[in-house]
């Protein structure tokens, strides 16, 4: 049995805020964002990966600072 791939993603919002996604779910400094990425995804959410409604609206709203991958393994 293979294990889950433990994933984390970090992203700094253009006001300043953090946003991140892990194992755990989505998740924010300002309680409004972590409110709206819970619902957006359990929404939109096709099982796997970021939803693409939710990875656009990170692509223009925010920068990625920060992934976490399984060791060994890095972003291209």
């Amino acid at each position: 049995m293979s294990k889950p791939m433990n994933l984390a993603f970090k992203w700094k919002h253009q006001d300043g805020s953090v946003v991140e996604y892990s194992a755990d779910g989505w998740s924010s400094d300002d309680p409004e964002k972590a409110a709206w990425l819970t619902t957006t995804s359990k929404l939109s959410s096709s099982g796997v990966g970021i939803p693409s409604d939710l990875r656009h609206w990170l692509q223009s709203h925010c920068e990625l600072v920060e992934f976490r991958g399984p060791s060994g393994l890095t972003p291209d």
